[in-house]
């Protein structure tokens, strides 16, 4: 047990020295940017400038798991629990089933994706339910 606990800590250190040396790395380009600010005549404090946050990256491709559920309804019927059609997609995709983290994930995407309305040819909504 102990030689385990060693090993984590070990591991952990680890990560945190490579977020500090990422950290140094990031901090050293914004002094840069900031000294080229400078350098073009920006006269305000370019730490009052508002950190903007990157978008997550996408899990899926426009359209790709409404299409996937679809096929999963057609090949796999007997199908209807989200939880289920989620597994088979993330097993389509080639990922970890055993994550439940991923799998939680895609199951509420899935969830969004059934419960999506069409317009139906003369114009009332139809919702999509696996046959």
């Amino acid at each position: 047990m102990i030689t385990a606990l060693v090993k984590k800590r070990a591991e952990l250190a680890g990560e945190l020295a490579a977020h500090d040396r990422r950290r140094r790395a990031i901090t050293d380009r914004l002094a840069h940017v900031d000294s080229v600010l400078a350098l073009f005549g920006y006269e305000d404090d370019p730490k009052a400038i508002k950190p903007r946050k990157r978008a997550p990256p996408r899990m899926f491709k426009r359209c790709q798991l409404r299409r996937t559920v679809a096929d999963i309804g057609r090949q796999l019927p007997e199908l209807n629990d989200n939880r289920a059609i989620a597994v088979e997609v993330v097993s389509r995709m080639g990922w970890d089933h055993q994550n439940t983290e991923l799998v939680d994930q895609v199951r509420e995407k899935v969830k969004d994706v059934r419960k999506m309305k069409r317009a139906g040819k003369d114009g009332s909504a139809v919702v999509w339910r696996p046959a």
